[in-house]
């Protein structure tokens, strides 16, 4: 296959996967693997100067590829884009009013913990921001499968406020 050819695949096709929300971890990484050996623009060193810039250029689109299918929040936002559903995680910010109130009382503990410097309260704020960001992973896996869009892109915004948050605590216990 032809590097063009390459450029106009989709991410689950350039790594072989079926394009779903749910992929094998371990398969993606050694379809990663073979074509970074395949692809590396190290292979082109005599080549001439446009196939080096292809092979530049598909090399940064398959690491960026990997990275997004890697990452569930860029996976989930990536098949949204797939079908065409843009999700602008800055400016969309309405939630309901039970979250909104949640994620006062989440950043006032963060708040608590860091000025009084206990470690241990901003370890268990992390591992709670890790079960709530695996039991939303878990509820998006379900929704892509009935195609529910609407409900998959209020829990990806969800999702990325926690993957913030759990930023926040991360740094701040770097910072003690």
């Amino acid at each position: 296959m032809n590097i063009n050819e390459l450029l106009r695949q989709n991410y689950f096709q350039l790594f072989g996967l079926e394009q779903s929300f749910d992929i094998d971890l371990v398969l993606l990484k050694n379809n990663m693997q073979d074509m970074q050996k395949q692809y590396h623009p190290d292979k082109f060193a005599g080549a001439n100067v446009e196939d080096i810039n292809h092979a530049l250029i598909l090399s940064s689109h398959i690491n960026h590829a990997y990275d997004t299918l890697l990452n569930p929040l860029r996976r989930v936002l990536y098949l949204l884009q797939l079908r065409d559903i843009k999700v602008d995680l800055v400016h969309e910010t309405k939630f309901s009013h039970e979250f909104l109130i949640e994620q006062i009382e989440l950043r006032e503990d963060i708040a608590d913990a860091e000025s009084s410097g206990d470690i241990d309260a901003l370890e268990e704020m992390g591992k709670k921001l890790e079960d709530r960001e695996s039991i939303l992973l878990k509820q998006i896996s379900v929704l892509f499968d009935k195609l529910e869009f609407t409900q998959i892109i209020e829990l990806a915004k969800q999702l990325s406020f926690y993957l913030k948050l759990q930023q926040v605590v991360n740094n701040s216990i770097a910072q003690l």
